[in-house]
Protein backbone atom coordinates (compact mmCIF):
# COMPACT_ATOMS: atom_id res chain seq x y z
CA UNK A 1 0.00 0.00 0.00
CA UNK A 2 1.20 3.25 -0.97
CA UNK A 3 2.58 5.30 2.09
CA UNK A 4 0.34 8.53 2.88
CA UNK A 5 2.37 11.63 2.66
CA UNK A 6 2.37 14.06 6.21
CA UNK A 7 0.71 16.33 3.62
CA UNK A 8 -2.25 13.87 3.30
CA UNK A 9 -2.33 13.33 6.82
CA UNK A 10 -2.67 16.79 7.74
CA UNK A 11 -5.28 17.24 5.34
CA UNK A 12 -7.12 14.16 6.70
CA UNK A 13 -7.05 15.68 10.29
CA UNK A 14 -7.66 19.27 9.22
CA UNK A 15 -10.69 17.88 7.07
CA UNK A 16 -11.87 15.91 9.43
CA UNK A 17 -11.87 18.85 11.80
CA UNK A 18 -13.16 21.69 9.79
CA UNK A 19 -13.56 24.95 11.98
CA UNK A 20 -11.64 22.86 14.86
CA UNK A 21 -7.60 24.31 15.84
CA UNK A 22 -4.29 22.73 16.11
CA UNK A 23 -1.02 23.87 17.11
CA UNK A 24 1.64 22.92 14.97
CA UNK A 25 2.98 20.90 17.68
CA UNK A 26 0.08 19.07 18.14
CA UNK A 27 0.00 17.69 14.62
CA UNK A 28 3.46 16.88 14.89
CA UNK A 29 3.53 14.93 17.99
CA UNK A 30 0.09 12.80 16.69
CA UNK A 31 1.86 12.77 13.26
CA UNK A 32 5.54 11.52 14.95
CA UNK A 33 6.83 14.37 12.09
CA UNK A 34 8.79 17.50 12.61
CA UNK A 35 6.79 21.05 13.09
CA UNK A 36 8.79 22.12 10.07
CA UNK A 37 7.39 19.21 8.00
CA UNK A 38 4.00 20.02 9.19
CA UNK A 39 4.50 23.55 8.17
CA UNK A 40 5.61 22.40 4.38
CA UNK A 41 2.47 20.62 4.53
CA UNK A 42 0.06 23.39 5.22
CA UNK A 43 1.69 25.58 2.86
CA UNK A 44 1.27 23.06 -0.11
CA UNK A 45 -1.81 22.47 1.00
CA UNK A 46 -2.37 26.31 0.74
CA UNK A 47 -0.90 26.48 -2.82
CA UNK A 48 -3.70 23.34 -4.15
CA UNK A 49 -6.01 25.84 -2.99
CA UNK A 50 -6.83 24.52 0.35
CA UNK A 51 -8.76 27.38 2.81
CA UNK A 52 -6.91 26.93 5.51
CA UNK A 53 -6.40 29.77 8.47
CA UNK A 54 -3.50 30.63 10.63
CA UNK A 55 -3.25 31.85 14.34
CA UNK A 56 -0.22 32.67 16.14
CA UNK A 57 -1.96 31.63 19.39
CA UNK A 58 -4.56 28.94 18.05
CA UNK A 59 -2.98 27.03 15.18
CA UNK A 60 -4.53 25.76 11.91
CA UNK A 61 -8.02 25.06 11.25
CA UNK A 62 -9.65 24.50 7.58
CA UNK A 63 -12.29 26.56 6.52
CA UNK A 64 -15.79 25.30 6.31
CA UNK A 65 -16.28 26.21 2.81
CA UNK A 66 -13.32 24.39 1.39
CA UNK A 67 -13.91 21.70 -1.39
CA UNK A 68 -11.44 21.05 -3.73
CA UNK A 69 -10.39 18.25 -5.76
CA UNK A 70 -7.81 16.27 -4.33
CA UNK A 71 -5.78 13.48 -5.69
CA UNK A 72 -5.20 12.09 -2.12
CA UNK A 73 -8.22 12.05 -0.87
CA UNK A 74 -9.45 10.66 -3.71
CA UNK A 75 -6.32 7.30 -3.22
CA UNK A 76 -7.16 7.29 0.42
CA UNK A 77 -11.10 5.81 -0.48
CA UNK A 78 -9.63 3.52 -2.67
CA UNK A 79 -8.68 -0.16 -1.91
CA UNK A 80 -5.72 -1.58 -2.39
CA UNK A 81 -6.32 -3.06 -5.67
CA UNK A 82 -7.94 -0.26 -7.18
CA UNK A 83 -5.32 2.40 -5.54
CA UNK A 84 -2.52 -0.29 -7.90
CA UNK A 85 -5.33 0.35 -11.04
CA UNK A 86 -5.67 4.05 -11.06
CA UNK A 87 -3.28 6.85 -11.87
CA UNK A 88 -5.05 9.55 -11.27
CA UNK A 89 -4.89 13.25 -11.84
CA UNK A 90 -6.78 16.34 -10.89
CA UNK A 91 -7.20 19.53 -12.75
CA UNK A 92 -9.16 22.84 -12.47
CA UNK A 93 -10.39 23.18 -16.05
CA UNK A 94 -9.96 21.27 -19.03
CA UNK A 95 -12.08 21.05 -22.35
CA UNK A 96 -12.81 17.87 -22.48
CA UNK A 97 -11.49 15.00 -19.99
CA UNK A 98 -12.22 12.50 -22.61
CA UNK A 99 -9.96 14.55 -25.32
CA UNK A 100 -7.39 14.17 -22.71
CA UNK A 101 -7.56 10.11 -22.37
CA UNK A 102 -7.97 9.68 -25.73
CA UNK A 103 -4.51 11.26 -26.28
CA UNK A 104 -2.97 9.49 -23.99
CA UNK A 105 -4.24 6.31 -25.55
CA UNK A 106 -3.03 7.33 -28.97
CA UNK A 107 0.37 7.95 -27.08
CA UNK A 108 0.21 4.20 -26.00
CA UNK A 109 -0.12 4.85 -22.03
CA UNK A 110 -1.18 2.19 -20.74
CA UNK A 111 -4.90 1.40 -19.17
CA UNK A 112 -5.68 2.88 -15.63
CA UNK A 113 -5.29 6.30 -16.50
CA UNK A 114 -7.59 8.68 -14.95
CA UNK A 115 -8.33 12.90 -15.17
CA UNK A 116 -10.63 14.40 -12.92
CA UNK A 117 -11.88 18.08 -13.66
CA UNK A 118 -13.59 20.70 -11.80
CA UNK A 119 -14.94 22.02 -15.11
CA UNK A 120 -15.13 21.36 -18.75
CA UNK A 121 -15.29 23.86 -21.67
CA UNK A 122 -15.88 21.68 -24.48
CA UNK A 123 -17.89 18.80 -22.55
CA UNK A 124 -19.28 15.99 -24.95
CA UNK A 125 -22.62 13.96 -24.90
CA UNK A 126 -23.84 11.47 -26.93
CA UNK A 127 -23.65 12.09 -31.02
CA UNK A 128 -21.64 15.29 -30.54
CA UNK A 129 -23.82 17.15 -28.52
CA UNK A 130 -22.47 19.59 -25.69
CA UNK A 131 -22.70 18.67 -22.23
CA UNK A 132 -23.19 20.60 -19.76
CA UNK A 133 -20.01 21.17 -17.17
CA UNK A 134 -20.22 23.96 -15.21
CA UNK A 135 -17.93 24.97 -12.44
CA UNK A 136 -17.52 23.87 -8.77
CA UNK A 137 -21.17 22.57 -9.09
CA UNK A 138 -20.13 18.99 -10.55
CA UNK A 139 -16.98 16.64 -11.16
CA UNK A 140 -16.37 15.36 -14.62
CA UNK A 141 -14.01 12.37 -15.13
CA UNK A 142 -12.82 10.24 -17.98
CA UNK A 143 -10.46 6.47 -17.65
CA UNK A 144 -8.47 4.98 -20.18
CA UNK A 145 -9.17 1.18 -20.56
CA UNK A 146 -7.63 -1.22 -22.14
CA UNK A 147 -10.35 -3.79 -22.34
CA UNK A 148 -9.53 -7.44 -24.40
CA UNK A 149 -13.01 -7.47 -25.95
CA UNK A 150 -14.72 -6.93 -29.45
CA UNK A 151 -16.30 -3.96 -30.55
CA UNK A 152 -19.51 -5.38 -30.04
CA UNK A 153 -18.84 -6.20 -26.41
CA UNK A 154 -18.31 -2.53 -25.28
CA UNK A 155 -21.59 -1.32 -24.66
CA UNK A 156 -20.88 -3.23 -21.32
CA UNK A 157 -18.55 -0.82 -19.96
CA UNK A 158 -21.27 1.68 -20.08
CA UNK A 159 -23.90 -0.05 -18.36
CA UNK A 160 -21.25 -1.44 -16.00
CA UNK A 161 -20.28 1.91 -15.33
CA UNK A 162 -23.79 2.91 -14.56
CA UNK A 163 -24.33 0.38 -12.21
CA UNK A 164 -21.20 1.62 -10.57
CA UNK A 165 -22.23 5.36 -10.63
CA UNK A 166 -25.38 4.75 -9.47
CA UNK A 167 -24.23 2.46 -6.14
CA UNK A 168 -21.44 5.14 -5.56
CA UNK A 169 -24.02 8.14 -5.67
CA UNK A 170 -26.15 6.32 -2.86
CA UNK A 171 -23.10 5.52 -0.88
CA UNK A 172 -21.81 8.77 -0.10
CA UNK A 173 -24.54 10.65 1.55
CA UNK A 174 -27.51 8.75 4.27
CA UNK A 175 -30.02 11.45 2.81
CA UNK A 176 -29.55 9.03 -0.69
CA UNK A 177 -31.65 6.09 -0.25
CA UNK A 178 -30.56 2.73 -2.26
CA UNK A 179 -32.46 2.48 -5.79
CA UNK A 180 -33.29 6.19 -5.78
CA UNK A 181 -30.96 6.21 -8.57
CA UNK A 182 -33.00 5.23 -12.03
CA UNK A 183 -31.18 4.66 -15.19
CA UNK A 184 -32.49 5.54 -18.63
CA UNK A 185 -31.21 2.86 -21.33
CA UNK A 186 -28.27 3.32 -22.01
CA UNK A 187 -25.81 5.64 -20.34
CA UNK A 188 -27.93 8.53 -18.43
CA UNK A 189 -28.56 8.98 -14.57
CA UNK A 190 -31.75 10.07 -12.89
CA UNK A 191 -32.97 11.12 -9.59
CA UNK A 192 -36.05 12.68 -8.79
CA UNK A 193 -37.46 12.20 -12.64
CA UNK A 194 -34.36 14.58 -13.35
CA UNK A 195 -30.76 13.72 -15.37
CA UNK A 196 -28.37 14.42 -13.09
CA UNK A 197 -25.27 12.20 -14.56
CA UNK A 198 -24.38 11.31 -18.05
CA UNK A 199 -21.57 8.50 -19.64
CA UNK A 200 -19.93 8.78 -22.83
CA UNK A 201 -17.60 5.87 -24.12
CA UNK A 202 -15.69 6.19 -26.80
CA UNK A 203 -13.26 3.66 -28.60
CA UNK A 204 -10.63 3.26 -30.96
CA UNK A 205 -11.15 -0.40 -32.91
CA UNK A 206 -8.22 -2.47 -34.07
CA UNK A 207 -8.91 -2.76 -38.10
CA UNK A 208 -6.93 -6.13 -38.12
CA UNK A 209 -8.77 -8.05 -35.24
CA UNK A 210 -11.73 -5.65 -34.66
CA UNK A 211 -11.30 -5.48 -31.24
CA UNK A 212 -11.04 -3.32 -29.17
CA UNK A 213 -7.43 -1.17 -28.98
CA UNK A 214 -8.54 1.45 -25.98
CA UNK A 215 -11.57 2.69 -24.69
CA UNK A 216 -12.44 5.69 -22.71
CA UNK A 217 -14.65 5.83 -20.39
CA UNK A 218 -15.62 9.92 -19.53
CA UNK A 219 -18.45 10.50 -16.81
CA UNK A 220 -19.89 13.96 -15.74
CA UNK A 221 -22.47 14.32 -12.74
CA UNK A 222 -24.41 17.61 -11.28
CA UNK A 223 -23.98 17.27 -7.68
CA UNK A 224 -26.01 21.02 -7.58
CA UNK A 225 -27.71 23.10 -9.82
CA UNK A 226 -25.60 26.31 -11.04
CA UNK A 227 -25.93 29.53 -9.22
CA UNK A 228 -27.27 31.23 -12.46
CA UNK A 229 -29.91 27.99 -13.31
CA UNK A 230 -29.94 26.01 -15.81
CA UNK A 231 -29.75 27.31 -20.01
CA UNK A 232 -33.08 27.26 -20.55
CA UNK A 233 -33.00 24.31 -23.33
CA UNK A 234 -32.06 22.17 -19.99
CA UNK A 235 -34.23 23.63 -17.14
CA UNK A 236 -37.25 21.47 -17.37
CA UNK A 237 -34.97 17.52 -17.74
CA UNK A 238 -31.27 18.55 -16.14
CA UNK A 239 -31.70 18.16 -12.29
CA UNK A 240 -28.59 17.64 -9.85
CA UNK A 241 -28.07 14.85 -7.47
CA UNK A 242 -28.48 16.63 -4.36
CA UNK A 243 -31.37 19.33 -4.19
CA UNK A 244 -29.61 21.83 -1.65
CA UNK A 245 -26.15 22.27 -1.48
CA UNK A 246 -23.67 19.17 -1.05
CA UNK A 247 -21.88 18.63 1.37
CA UNK A 248 -18.16 19.52 1.47
CA UNK A 249 -15.63 16.89 0.43
CA UNK A 250 -18.07 14.84 -1.70
CA UNK A 251 -17.12 15.75 -4.77
CA UNK A 252 -13.77 13.59 -3.42
CA UNK A 253 -15.57 10.76 -2.09
CA UNK A 254 -18.23 10.27 -4.83
CA UNK A 255 -15.17 9.88 -7.55
CA UNK A 256 -13.63 7.35 -4.78
CA UNK A 257 -16.96 5.61 -4.58
CA UNK A 258 -17.40 5.28 -8.44
CA UNK A 259 -13.94 4.26 -9.25
CA UNK A 260 -13.86 1.82 -6.47
CA UNK A 261 -17.23 -0.09 -7.60
CA UNK A 262 -16.53 0.39 -11.56
CA UNK A 263 -13.27 -1.29 -10.71
CA UNK A 264 -14.75 -4.23 -9.16
CA UNK A 265 -16.85 -4.58 -12.03
CA UNK A 266 -14.47 -3.99 -14.67
CA UNK A 267 -12.12 -6.48 -13.67
CA UNK A 268 -14.98 -9.30 -13.76
CA UNK A 269 -15.79 -8.84 -17.37
CA UNK A 270 -17.08 -10.37 -19.51
CA UNK A 271 -18.92 -11.33 -16.29
CA UNK A 272 -22.51 -9.66 -16.78
CA UNK A 273 -23.61 -10.50 -13.32
CA UNK A 274 -24.05 -6.83 -12.89
CA UNK A 275 -26.47 -6.34 -15.82
CA UNK A 276 -29.42 -7.66 -12.68
CA UNK A 277 -28.70 -4.72 -10.97
CA UNK A 278 -29.02 -2.91 -14.49
CA UNK A 279 -32.35 -3.95 -15.24
CA UNK A 280 -33.68 -3.33 -12.07
CA UNK A 281 -32.45 0.35 -11.97
CA UNK A 282 -34.51 0.72 -15.61
CA UNK A 283 -36.70 3.52 -15.88
CA UNK A 284 -38.16 2.88 -18.73
CA UNK A 285 -39.32 -1.04 -18.66
CA UNK A 286 -43.12 -0.92 -18.74
CA UNK A 287 -43.50 2.18 -19.88
CA UNK A 288 -44.34 3.78 -23.31
CA UNK A 289 -41.41 5.09 -24.85
CA UNK A 290 -40.23 7.24 -28.18
CA UNK A 291 -37.41 5.11 -29.99
CA UNK A 292 -35.61 8.20 -31.66
CA UNK A 293 -33.28 7.51 -34.46
CA UNK A 294 -30.53 9.73 -35.41
CA UNK A 295 -32.00 11.61 -38.18
CA UNK A 296 -34.62 13.21 -35.42
CA UNK A 297 -37.84 10.63 -36.64
CA UNK A 298 -39.27 8.66 -33.54
CA UNK A 299 -41.54 5.51 -33.55
CA UNK A 300 -43.08 4.76 -30.31
CA UNK A 301 -43.12 1.74 -28.74
CA UNK A 302 -43.42 0.11 -25.24
CA UNK A 303 -40.22 -1.19 -23.19
CA UNK A 304 -40.17 -4.54 -22.39
CA UNK A 305 -36.64 -5.73 -20.96
CA UNK A 306 -32.84 -5.49 -21.68
CA UNK A 307 -31.31 -8.51 -22.65
CA UNK A 308 -28.05 -9.72 -21.90
CA UNK A 309 -26.47 -7.73 -24.77
CA UNK A 310 -27.63 -4.81 -23.23
CA UNK A 311 -30.36 -4.30 -26.45
CA UNK A 312 -33.04 -2.62 -25.33
CA UNK A 313 -36.24 -4.67 -25.92
CA UNK A 314 -38.95 -2.86 -27.19
CA UNK A 315 -42.97 -3.69 -29.20
CA UNK A 316 -43.20 -0.72 -31.69
CA UNK A 317 -47.03 0.32 -31.39
CA UNK A 318 -48.88 -1.56 -34.29
CA UNK A 319 -46.38 -4.49 -33.83
CA UNK A 320 -46.76 -7.93 -32.59
CA UNK A 321 -43.09 -9.18 -31.87
CA UNK A 322 -41.02 -7.77 -29.79
CA UNK A 323 -37.35 -6.63 -31.31
CA UNK A 324 -34.14 -5.46 -29.48
CA UNK A 325 -32.81 -2.11 -30.56
CA UNK A 326 -28.91 -1.43 -29.78
CA UNK A 327 -28.44 1.87 -30.66
CA UNK A 328 -30.44 5.26 -31.16
CA UNK A 329 -31.83 7.08 -28.17
CA UNK A 330 -35.60 6.93 -26.06
CA UNK A 331 -37.55 9.43 -24.22
CA UNK A 332 -40.36 8.47 -21.63
CA UNK A 333 -41.64 11.63 -21.72
CA UNK A 334 -44.39 12.30 -24.45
Amino acid sequence: MARITVKNQVLNILHKHKGTYYSGQELAEELDVSRTAVWKAINKLREEGYSIEGSTKLGYAMADDTDILNVDEIYDNLDKDAKTFYKIECKDVVDSTNNICRTLGDAGEVEGRCVVASKQTAGKGRRGRKFESPDTTGVYLSVLLRPDMPISDSVHITTAAAVAAAKACEMIDDNIKEKDVDIKWVNDLFIRGKKFAGILTEASVSMETGRLDYAVLGIGFNLAAPKDGWPEELKDIAGSLFEDEYPNGTRNRLVAAFLEEFYQVYKKLPDVTYLDEYRSRQMAIGKEIKVIEADGTFRKAKAIDVDDNCHLVVLFEGETETKAIDSGEISIRF
